[in-house]
């Protein structure tokens, strides 16, 4: 039989059956007169078990091993020589379904929340809040930096995220959050410094009822070089587009709340 044959007799493709040989699978025939492969009864059999064990879910690396276990046994009892690789490829399938119920899960509460599927699941229902209490649509740059933010924050960052959250909800603070957010947005390269520095400073009041929602941990330095390169994209993307008496107002109520949150610890 030529290759061609012996995979349309198989239900494969010519493709599956050199990748077969590739890789050891499939022990490769002589060739004929003419050049071409000459397959046997004996390589149709060899790649129907391939491709049995195939379905069965053993991946290829296993399926060389279990048919020399299962080659060991008599043919008649050739199932015993597979029992335990069959345990095991259970156990690995009973993982592989929880895996995706669970994923199934997800995907059922991202739909039904509006969450952001590009984030873990905790920190989009956080930034889902955010977004409807902006009322606004996010920019490109600070979705991009909420990309990267999801991706470093810990699960010490997100559950501080959240006690914020439920803090500024039980405060009532959110329109007053709005208002200095929108005040914010409104602040002109040209604003004087006094009124930016009063604008800090409300701000700072604004936020004060909820500073021991912070966990002082996460506003220490850090250290790693790949968490200072990491924050610098941040903080690069979130600056997008501010004029810098915004930078400057954001640079000052960062600096005095890391100083307030990090005297908490202290105290």
């Amino acid at each position: 039989m030529k290759s061609s044959e012996i995979a349309r007799l198989a239900g494969c493709t010519v493709r599956t059956l050199r990748h077969y040989h590739a890789i050891g699978l499939l022990p490769e025939p002589p060739r004929g007169e003419n050049g071409y492969r000459d397959y046997g009864a004996e390589d149709l059999a060899r790649l129907l078990r391939v491709k049995r064990l195939a379905s069965l879910g053993f991946s290829l690396d296993r399926i060389g091993e279990v048919i020399e276990q299962m080659d060991a046994h008599p043919p008649d009892n050739a199932g015993a020589g597979a029992s335990d690789a069959l345990d095991e490829l259970d156990r690995e399938l009973e993982l592989q379904i929880e895996r995706l119920q669970e994923q199934r899960r997800t995907i059922a509460l991202l739909k039904s929340e509006r969450l952001d599927p590009d984030l873990p699941v905790r920190f989009a229902q956080v930034v889902r809040t955010l977004i409807d209490y902006k009322e606004c649509a996010i920019t490109s740059g600070e979705r991009e930096a909420l990309l990267i933010t999801g991706h470093l924050y810990t699960e010490s960052d997100t559950a501080e995220l959240e006690r914020v959250m439920e803090g500024i909800h039980q405060l009532g603070l959110f329109e007053q959050m709005k208002e200095m957010s929108d005040r914010f947005d409104e602040l002109s390269a040209d604003t004087p410094q006094e009124e930016l520095d009063r604008f800090v400073e409300e701000a700072l009041e604004l936020i004060d009822p909820v500073i021991t929602c912070f966990n002082s941990a996460n506003w220490e330095d850090v250290t790693s070089p790949e968490d200072v390169e990491m924050e610098r994209f941040v903080d690069e993307l979130m600056r997008k587009g501010l004029n810098p008496a915004q930078i400057y107002a954001e640079d000052r109520l960062e600096e005095e709340m890391k100083a307030r949150i990090l005297a908490l610890q202290e105290d």
